[in-house]
């Protein structure tokens, strides 16, 4: 028989403290042993709380209010922007957030917990909830529940199976199910069932891991990359007095560059990627001196690689007609064609690209090159998912408001998942991209073996974003069966393998190790395998809860 006394006002505040800060602090960027607990009772404690609450007006209130401010401390790294208007767009996202927890809240009453498929129907119209948030805008994939379940690297395998929003819907059955067990007495059958369905998730991740280690140790097969952060201010929050001074300081951030991969010349390299937007400028535009360019690669890598520079033509070079008189000036796609035939190394970096129209600027890009050895055709990847008011600008009010901020254009969005052929199979993604498991899934549906991220955390200074956005990143490596490399020009580069694993990053992850320039050298395992997730998406996890929401739905009516 269902046990549900009233708790007195002591034991309410300590519930909803508690399951407050088990919840808001249980994501692995903050602690991994607290994501396990909060996957577990976290929210539990907090429904206790609302079984007390009759009407569903107010439970809704207060379930939002308690998720809104959940989501306000795990997206608190927003207020490190150096622009105000984020804070709007903070309350934004943690109160839509808060909305669907809301509604979700409202569903919480004792004649829930009489039968299971009740319980299923909460969980998956919580995960359809956390889905629809990637066609808000841009999307809003940050903090899903799921989340907590990749505290440990034994649950973390289970996205394997359906990605982050079966863990997501894994999380919310796991609680109710514990809250169903405390409120029948402890009743055995109901005790069975909250014990296999909370560890079934890390039972699953021991046999999956120890099944591809074994697998993974016996191919022993590396990719040797070079990822380079440069840590460099990000341009358009500085102000410069001419275009000169603009040129020269770009013309710095290569040689900056330059001299970080310089160190590693005579090391076999197989891949050499640079973060998101490297630097401005387009990509075959002509802008700096050739005798400038030529003289940094002699310094740094001596005059026997000097016959390894791409050869003065389009698109590398072009002899313009200056207030010096005709010189020679040279491109951004010079600098990495230069290395990628230095090294002998596929080179994947981020630059703008524009389209021009009759000398006229059509379309510009936020892309990722592919720049092989050997003077090759450059590929190139062209960003899906566009920063609102950074990025792009949605509606013709907007852009008053971002004119003020400086920013006065708008990429065009990228249309699909591109392969690079290079070394091995390389599938580039730029920036959050990586927290949409969904388009990550494309690129390793078309065969790729290794996912390549090019980031900029640098609008977020010494906050949580980094750790928070890496943990998507890795999670990724799960749900598809493939590693990654990462480059940021300033946040969290390394390299993570198939199973989630970190195998090395660049300093000790810390937040001043975040936003020091340094590259990183390292053997990234190629072992890569199929899952469930790359083949079926998140229509598995999308179809299972519409089949309980559906059941739920009938049961509704009859009643």
């Amino acid at each position: 028989m269902m046990n549900i006394s009233k708790l007195n006002p002591y034991n309410k505040t300590f519930l909803l403290i508690l399951s407050f800060c088990l919840v808001a602090f249980g994501q692995p960027a903050w602690n991994g042993w607290i994501s396990i607990l909060s996957g577990l009772v976290g929210f539990a404690l907090f429904w206790r709380v609302l079984l007390d609450v009759p009407e569903k007006g107010y439970r809704f209130c207060i379930g939002m209010g308690w998720y809104a401010g959940i989501q306000i401390v795990q997206l608190a790294w927003m207020i490190s922007h150096p622009f105000s208007y984020i804070y709007g767009v903070l309350f934004f996202c943690a109160y839509l957030m808060g909305f669907q927890f809301g509604l979700i809240s409202m569903l919480i009453t004792p004649n829930l917990f009489t039968r299971f498929y009740r319980l299923l129907l909460v969980a998956g119209l919580w995960a359809l909830l956390e889905w629809s948030r990637l066609f808000v805008l841009s999307g809003l994939p940050f903090n899903p529940v799921g989340l907590t379940l990749t505290g440990s690297i034994y649950s973390m395998q289970f996205a394997s199976i359906g990605g982050v929003f079966l863990l997501s819907f894994w999380v919310v059955i796991t609680n109710l199910s514990l809250l169903r067990m405390w409120l029948y007495n402890f009743r055995w059958s109901y005790v069975a069932a909250a014990i296999v369905i909370s560890f079934f998730p890390y039972v699953f991740g021991f046999i999956h891991l120890s099944n591809h280690l074994s697998k993974q140790e016996k191919e022993n097969a590396t990719i040797s990359a070079l990822l380079v952060q440069p840590a460099d201010p990000i341009e358009e929050s500085m102000g410069f007095k001419s275009a000169d001074e603009a040129r020269q300081f770009v013309l710095d951030e290569w040689k900056h560059m330059l001299e970080l991969t310089s160190g590693f010349n005579g090391s076999k390299i197989d891949l050499i990627v640079f973060p998101e937007y490297a630097v401005p400028y387009g990509t075959y535009y002509p802008v700096f001196s050739y005798s400038e360019v030529k003289k940094i690669f002699k310094d740094l890598f001596g005059d026997k690689y000097l016959s390894a520079l791409p050869p003065l033509e389009d698109p590398y070079a072009a002899n313009i007609d200056t207030h010096k008189g005709p010189q020679w000036l040279v491109s951004n796609a010079f600098f990495p064609q230069a290395l990628a035939n230095i090294f002998q190394a596929d080179v994947i970096v981020g630059l703008e690209d524009s389209i021009y129209v009759k000398n006229k600027k059509d379309e510009a890009y936020s892309s990722a090159f592919h720049f092989s050895p050997n003077n090759q055709l450059q590929k190139r990847y062209e960003k899906r998912v566009l920063l609102p008011m950074g990025e792009y600008i949605p509606f013709e009010f907007c852009r008053d408001i971002a004119a003020k901020y400086g920013i006065q254009g708008s990429f065009t969005c990228g249309t699909e998942a591109k392969v690079f052929n290079g070394k091995i199979l390389y599938s580039p993604s730029i920036c959050y991209e990586e927290a949409f498991g969904h388009l990550m899934r494309e690129g390793r549906a078309k065969g790729a073996e290794i996912i390549v991220n090019l980031t900029n955390d640098g609008w977020y200074p010494n906050s949580m974003l980094p750790q928070q956005h890496f943990d998507h990143a890795r999670l990724r490596t799960v749900e598809n069966g493939i590693p990654l490399a990462r480059a940021c020009n300033t946040g969290l580069t390394g390299a993570v393998d198939s199973l989630g694993r970190i195998v090395a990053t660049l300093g000790d992850g810390s937040v001043v190790s975040q936003s020091t320039p340094g590259a990183l050298r390292v053997e990234i395992p190629t072992y890569h395998y199929a899952t469930l997730y790359t083949w079926w998406g998140d229509f598995f996890v999308i179809g299972m809860s519409s089949i309980f929401i559906f059941i739920g739905a009938i049961d509704w009516l009859r009643r």
